[in-house]
């Protein structure tokens, strides 16, 4: 293949990821999400077996908790099949994104425009507690410490789940680990 093949390819893959995410399910299906540039949103496939698990677990749904929200395509995906969510993202870009994702849907969810590292401890002493935490930070950054972080924080209630999105190479001691592609979901339950 030529140079202007390999151009060609870089551009449709990030077209891929940019174009196509779209809201799976519930009030808002359907509805596609703008992407920031920062964000590498959940594939489908996993968004998908994600809110097929949480449907059977938690019928009466509840509160939660998207980290490192980017797009929002996990956080807007629970508010979209009934959940009290809150989205947190530090990224300028991604906030603004954000809202203008939430508006799209006209789903009611809490943006906290705040780094993951300053959220947790102001949570936890308002507080704050949530059903479900999820969390897919980028991979660049020391996955098993803002894991660590969060199952410290407490902000998960009895009876609810810590989720931890990871590269599926990586192996926690910990929880239940179920493989999607490239991609893994930990579950640790309180």
């Amino acid at each position: 293949m030529g140079a202007g093949w390999k151009g060609f390819a870089a551009w449709s893959w990030s077209f891929k990821l940019r174009g196509v995410v779209r809201i799976l399910g519930g009030k808002a299906k359907g509805v596609p999400l703008k992407v920031p540039a920062s964000a590498r949103p959940s594939p489908v496939r996993l968004r998908k077996a994600l809110f097929d698990y949480l449907r059977l677990r938690y019928p009466g749904k509840g509160r939660f908790l998207d980290l490192y929200a980017g797009s929002g395509a996990v956080g807007l995906e629970a508010a979209s099949e009934g959940w009290q969510a809150t989205l947190v993202e530090k990224d300028p870009e991604a906030v603004r994104l954000l809202k203008e994702n939430a508006r799209r849907t006209g789903l009611p969810v809490r943006i906290v425009p705040l780094p993951v590292e300053v959220f947790l401890p102001e949570a936890r002493a308002k507080g704050e507690r949530y059903t479900v935490a999820f969390m897919a930070p980028p991979y660049p950054l020391d996955l098993v410490a803002a894991f660590q972080a969060l199952l410290e924080s407490g902000l998960v209630e009895e009876g609810g789940l810590y989720i931890l999105q990871h590269p599926k190479d990586l192996r926690l001691p910990l929880g239940e680990r179920r493989a999607y592609g490239e991609n893994a979901l930990t579950f640790v339950e309180v």
